[in-house]
């Protein structure tokens, strides 16, 4: 992918406008820009603003181009007061579908309101989502081999073995669904035809199959009120009107929670091993606050004890965010860095490359987890826009937040006991790229070696 991003960059460039603001160079017949979406995602982004500034359009696949908006007035966006993501239930239907991501206004509010609960800290500890994610990563943590391995192939495993727990579902089956969830993420991929063994055609044979397992799981929930883990908590809770929610809002959902509970979750504690392992001070540091608690947190409370444990997972969020960017539609005519953007115009919000401003970082390409220590409030909105924001924002934060501190005290803790410490096992540092989420390559992989 880096081979064919150099090729690309150096092709002819011709800069052009569109409606006063500068469109991107490069673009190539058919397929626009979106080759250069894969892979250095965001290398690219802040390129692109440092050549033609903040704002500027790109071109999808065919004629469709979507204006990327870079800084403040971009993340300001994502409140919705002036935009809306009900396109996404049409240009994703197979990958977002009618769920949270692509409601807007009323259903969205009341959608939300059934769901938001199970997922607050104090959800997570009531219907011991938290207890049984602590219980599945000191068992994986445990199984960890001393030789070279990568991190990214077991916390692939482990975060989908999480979600699974908390859900419900049966661990006997983590293969088929680990596999049909890699068929489903290929809906997410920018070039969709559907041709017999085509991607689009892969993804939508496992999202049947995924749906009609999410089924069957939730009509054996429903006969078993009380039973540990979202999915039970889900199917009690109730919308501002008093409604429950029904089979098809819960798969739709579902699906999708799963995906991004999984393989984002597993993408940030692969990359926190990744710098631990290449940096055996932050791993003392680490270990002392591991080895000083009782065990994994399992609560809001318990949280608090690991504040280096949490500084590791946000600037691990800062620079690897497992999300580039999304997108809004303008619902009116609207101002974006003096510039007028009519109504109807797609809009791309790069929620990625808050983590690399100067002004809020400073040196932001430096891996530094002091910068999030003894602070008197909690992160920002700008601070946490890699989870979205506004009326959007990612339902699985606290779920996130709670499995990567649990990771990290389970991973000194466990090497700690064995006598151990990471160490980093390639060659070269692995770089972020996109294909479609900000994962390191599997090809990383960490040893682990006598303290």
């Amino acid at each position: 992918m880096q081979a064919l991003s150099n090729l690309l960059s150096r092709l002819p460039r011709k800069q052009t406008h569109r409606e006063d603001i500068p469109v991107l160079p490069g673009e190539l017949p058919f397929v626009g820009h979106s080759p250069y979406l894969l892979g250095d995602s965001l290398g690219y982004l802040l390129n692109s603003a440092a050549q033609v500034g903040p704002l500027f359009w790109m071109r999808n696949i065919g004629n469709e181009y979507s204006l990327v908006c870079m800084g403040e007035p971009g993340f300001e966006l994502l409140k919705n007061r002036v935009t809306s993501s009900e396109f996404i239930r049409e240009q994703a239907a197979d990958f977002i579908g009618d769920s949270l991501l692509s409601r807007d206004g009323p259903p969205h509010r009341s959608l939300r309101s059934a769901m938001s609960g199970p997922f607050t800290p104090r959800g997570l500890t009531a219907s011991g989502a938290a207890a049984l994610s602590a219980e599945v990563i000191e068992d994986y943590v445990g199984r960890f081999p001393e030789g070279p391995f990568s991190l990214l192939g077991q916390m692939q495993g482990l975060a989908l073995d999480i979600i699974f727990r908390v859900m419900g579902i049966d661990r006997a089956e983590l293969e088929a669904w680990n596999k049909n969830y890699r068929e489903f993420i290929l809906a997410a991929l920018p070039i969709q035809v559907d041709l017999p063994f085509s991607p689009m055609r892969r993804a939508r044979r496992g999202r049947a199959w995924l749906d009609a397992r999410f089924a069957q799981l939730i009509a054996a929930a429903r006969g078993k009120p009380g039973m540990p883990g979202t999915l039970s908590a889900l199917l009690a809770e109730r919308d501002d009107q008093g409604r429950a929610l029904g089979d098809e809002d819960l798969i739709q959902n579902l699906r999708l929670l799963a995906l991004a509970g999984h393989e984002t979750s597993a993408s940030v504690m692969s990359w926190m091993g990744l710098e631990l392992a290449q940096r055996p001070e932050l791993w003392d540091t680490l270990r002392d606050e591991a080895m000083a608690a009782p065990g994994l947190p399992r609560s809001p409370e318990e949280l608090k004890r690991h504040p280096f444990a949490e500084a590791i997972f946000r600037e691990v969020l800062r620079l690897y965010p497992p999300v580039a960017f999304t997108a809004r539609q303008a619902t009116a005519d609207l101002e974006l860095h003096g510039k007028r953007v009519p109504k109807g115009t797609m809009v791309t919000i790069p929620i990625g490359t808050y983590g690399y401003d100067p002004g809020l970082y400073p040196e932001p390409l430096r891996f530094d987890p002091s910068r999030w220590l003894g602070r008197r409030s909690p992160p920002s909105a700008v601070e946490t826009a890699v989870f979205g924001g506004g009326p959007h924002f990612c339902l699985g934060y606290h779920l996130a937040w709670v499995e990567a501190v649990q990771f990290a005290t389970a991973f000194a803790r466990e090497v700690t006991r064995r006598g151990l410490r990471p160490r980093f096992a390639s060659k070269t540092p692995p770089k972020l790229r996109y294909a479609p989420f900000g994962q390191p390559p599997k090809s990383a992989l960490i040893e682990l070696v006598k303290a």
